[in-house]
């Protein structure tokens, strides 16, 4: 009995923390995430976000792009789009997104480039220069929809002459370079940011 109390003991004693240390800031980082993914009443009544996840989205807030990668690696580019619903989780979900293995949430990034606010739209659009920016590969037939999806938002945004400089100028950048998949013809592309 004594040797099991003392191995519970020197167990539970770790390096001088708290069993709890390791997730502090799990409860607190991300409330609403954990919050969000209790089920209603309609769902299977699903739990809360796991803790180790929801310590990885404190330590990716910083936008350190080893933690985004680990972020986007942990909760996957739903949980990533799951996140971006929520305007306390928004900047970093964009950010990971980057850091996706497809263009499944390429048509997300568009929209909020060309509909968010201006941290968000800068956040959204540099992440989709970075997808586009990756050696080509071939495209899974299920993502060729999404591409194709996010391609026809971000030329409607680099066409817009009425939307804010940088970001039509983010939006032909990543377009110039998603045009080798063939989701918009180079010709297309706005050669300037006074074309329509």
């Amino acid at each position: 009995m004594k040797r099991l109390l003392l191995a519970l003991a020197l167990a539970a004693c770790g390096k001088g923390k708290s069993p709890d240390a390791a997730v502090p800031s799990a409860s607190s980082a991300a409330p609403a995430l954990a919050a969000d993914h209790v089920g209603d009443a309609g769902d299977d009544g699903g739990a809360a976000i796991d803790p180790r996840e929801a310590a990885q989205w404190a330590a990716a807030r910083e936008g350190e792009p080893e933690e985004l990668m680990r972020l986007s690696d942990l909760a996957g580019c739903e949980g990533l789009a799951e996140g971006a619903a929520q305007p306390e989780l928004r900047p970093t979900a964009l950010l990971a997104m980057q850091y996706c293995r497809d263009f499944s949430e390429l048509p997300l990034l568009a929209q909020v480039g060309t509909d968010g606010n201006d941290a968000d739209a800068r956040s959204a659009l540099g992440s989709a220069v970075a997808l586009a920016a990756r050696p080509r590969r071939s495209v899974d037939p299920e993502d060729a929809d999404e591409l194709h999806a996010g391609c026809t938002t971000l030329l409607s945004l680099a066409r817009a002459v009425d939307r804010p400089r940088d970001r039509r100028v983010l939006a032909i950048r990543a377009l110039r370079m998603l045009s080798e998949y063939g989701c918009v013809k180079r010709a297309d592309i706005p050669a300037d940011l006074d074309a329509h």
